[in-house]
């Protein structure tokens, strides 16, 4: 390769690096199915890879509000104030370290439970922590007047807990914020307004929770009904004693948060009552616990190096069946080192923002792969297509006024070559020694067309266009197309056989022989034409090339052709096939030398029973594969047979 390509392939890399970067970096953060993709793979982590310790925590105690504690209350809301004097005063004297209750007191209730309760709040032993919010999440004027009003003295936090925009899940501790409606203090939120009282700092910014390891009934923390807690607290004092007790509401349908673990448990098993993620947020801080987290540089890191590769598997010549497994690898590898690293660290790394890069990387890696090497395919097809047919040449030299343009029906015989992945051949070589393989090549193909007398009307790269009865017309332009077609098929076998040897793939040849009216002529405007054929009988010889590939065939001739030949030309039918883009069969057939007429009788015999719908056509088939071994055609009736097609009828899908 040249070194001016080669800057040209580094520098189209490095900014496809920069596009991956961008695109998973700036992807998730501002594209919800990404943001969603991406929460959903870490809370699968987090999910089934949360250690479980088996311990219940051991200086956090909850007391549940539950359905049963709200019936034998007078009221169901706002909760009686009474009992929850009487609970905060049973906890102080069970000697409890401190206490929070996640309640909002927003409104009044009976004066006199309401004065006991914030007396009690105000003279309580240890430090107590009640819930507290602000206009912004929904309180009426007149609500949050009573709450300013009522929580004077007393301790509180906010009681929100911080969700995802996207999906409603908590992800992370709510540290607090400022109040909008106050001085512009910073209030913290409640878990962490108790971790302050009893002598933990929290933190200042959101911190990505890690929820102690839990499933179906297990929350690990000891749990009491809060009525039961309030008899047990005068005979079980060391349940209670320098414990956090928290009190909350645990009921079915309210106060419920989703959370990672609604990954593996779905969206009600999922959920978790808000008391019990607020006492998850607190035994973090408690227990000091700062989950690893991933910079962005890191993320920006992973993603260049993903992206790098990807584009080293674009670039690399390797088979696809090479190159697709090992890009599997690559992302299969990161993903599972992602989980790995999660399980023993606890780092949560992104995985679907970087496993998209990669691809997205790979096919722009791959469709600039493909413009190159389509225009260095044009290249090489326009070079050839200024070659001239000698005959239109000598034509022009005895009458020049046969320049003009214009045209004549006519009928003629049309042979189209083609050589087999031509496309993956080209790929691999310089465009020089491209150009001097195919010239010699086309050099042997063009000698055996006019030793036969026909005239070589285009090279389009690989391909060759020859037609017979033109310019000079051929009473047996027919004989003469297929005569010339079986030498083109045995030299072209040679050719291809002598290149492997030298250890260059080149494909074997393919040829579509037709016969029928074309109009042709000098083609083309004023400044340029050419004298060709054209006409739809043009492209169903250029079709016949192309079927081939399905018989596994080298030549296949139409029946317009095979019924203008004498009886010394042998063929054998391949099927009434219809090709693609016509309606109407056609029946095909390959041309066969002498020396193969034993072969082709044999398979007569056996494509004349499946014409006929005979079962025993198969067997037939079979045998005659037995007594000639290596025969494509009939090894691809005998799938066909197998399939259920026991007929000669074939309709091609493709050219």
């Amino acid at each position: 390769m040249k070194r001016g390509f080669d800057r040209k392939k580094a520098l189209v890399a490095a900014g496809l690096t920069v596009l991956g970067v961008l695109f998973a970096v700036l992807g998730p953060r501002h594209v919800q199915f990404l943001a969603s993709a991406e929460n959903w793979v870490t809370d699968l982590r987090v999910a089934t890879l949360t250690p479980d310790t088996g311990e219940l925590h051991p200086d956090i105690v909850v007391l549940e509000i539950t359905e049963a504690d709200l019936a034998k209350l007078p009221y169901r809301s706002p909760l009686d104030r009474g009992f929850l004097a009487n609970l905060v005063q049973a906890m102080a004297g069970a000697g409890a370290r401190a206490m929070g209750l996640d309640i909002l007191f927003d409104q009044a209730t009976e004066s006199d439970k309401d004065a006991r309760l914030q007396q009690v709040l105000r003279d309580a032993p240890m430090p107590v922590v009640v819930g507290w919010t602000d206009r912004e999440t929904g309180l009426t004027e007149a609500q949050y007047a009573f709450q300013q009003k009522f929580l004077e003295g007393i301790r509180a936090g906010y009681s929100n807990l911080r969700t995802d925009a996207v999906d409603l899940t908590v992800r992370s501790i709510f540290p607090g914020r400022v109040d909008p409606d106050g001085n512009g203090d910073f209030h913290l939120g409640w878990a962490a307004a108790i971790a302050q009282a009893v002598g933990v700092t929290p933190p200042r910014a959101p911190v990505r929770l890690v929820y102690r390891g839990w499933g179906k009934g297990k929350l690990g923390f000891r749990s009491f009904d809060a009525s039961a807690a309030l008899a047990l607290a005068r005979f079980k004092k060391d349940w209670f004693q320098d414990k956090i007790i928290l009190v909350g509401a645990n009921l079915p349908f309210e106060d419920r948060h989703r959370t990672p673990f609604s990954a593996v448990y779905g969206g009600r098993e999922g959920t978790l009552a808000g008391i019990y993620v607020q006492a998850n947020s607190l035994a973090q801080m408690l227990d000091g616990r700062a989950p690893p987290t991933g910079r962005l540089g890191l993320e920006v890191a992973i993603v260049a190096v993903l992206s790098l590769l990807a584009l080293v598997l674009t670039f690399v010549e390797m088979p696809w069946p090479i190159k697709a497994p090992s890009g599997v690898v690559v992302i299969g590898g990161y993903w599972v080192g992602a989980f790995w690293l999660f399980s023993t660290s606890g780092l949560v790394l992104p995985v679907v923002s970087p496993t998209l890069a990669f691809l997205f990387v790979g096919g722009l890696g791959s469709a600039y792969l493909a413009r190159e090497q389509k225009k260095q395919v044009r290249f090489i097809r326009n070079a050839f297509s200024h070659f001239v047919s000698p005959d239109v040449v000598k034509r022009f030299e005895k009458d020049p006024e046969s320049l003009a343009l214009g045209g004549e029906k006519r009928q003629v015989t049309v042979v189209f070559t083609d050589v087999a992945s031509f496309s993956t051949m080209s790929e691999g070589m310089e465009p020089t020694k491209l150009v001097a393989l195919m010239n010699d090549y086309l050099d042997r193909m063009s000698g055996i067309v006019l030793d036969h007398g026909g005239m070589i009307d285009k090279y389009i790269g690989d391909a060759l266009m020859a037609v017979f009865s033109a310019p000079e017309e051929q009473p047996d332009h027919a004989a003469r197309a297929v005569a010339c077609a079986l030498e083109l098929d045995a030299v072209g076998s040679a050719f291809s056989q002598a290149k492997w040897k030298d250890g260059i793939p080149f494909g074997i040849t393919r040829i579509g022989v037709h016969s029928g009216e074309a109009v042709v002529g000098n083609i083309g405007g004023s400044r340029r034409f050419d004298y060709t054929a054209i006409g739809d009988m043009v492209n169903t010889a250029s079709r016949l090339e192309g079927a081939n590939k399905y018989f596994g065939t080298g030549c296949c001739v139409s029946d317009a052709t095979a019924g203008r030949c004498g009886p010394e030309t042998l063929f054998r039918p391949i099927g009434a096939v219809v090709v693609k883009g016509k309606t109407e069969a056609t029946t095909l057939y390959e041309p066969v030398r002498p020396v193969d007429a034993e072969r082709a009788g044999a398979y007569r015999v056996a494509y004349d029973l499946m014409a006929a719908g005979d079962p025993g056509s198969l067997s037939a088939f079979e045998d005659v594969a037995r007594r000639f071994p290596g025969d494509p055609l009939c090894a691809y009736h005998i799938d066909r047979i197998k399939a259920g097609d026991n007929h000669d009828r074939i309709k091609l899908e493709g050219k």
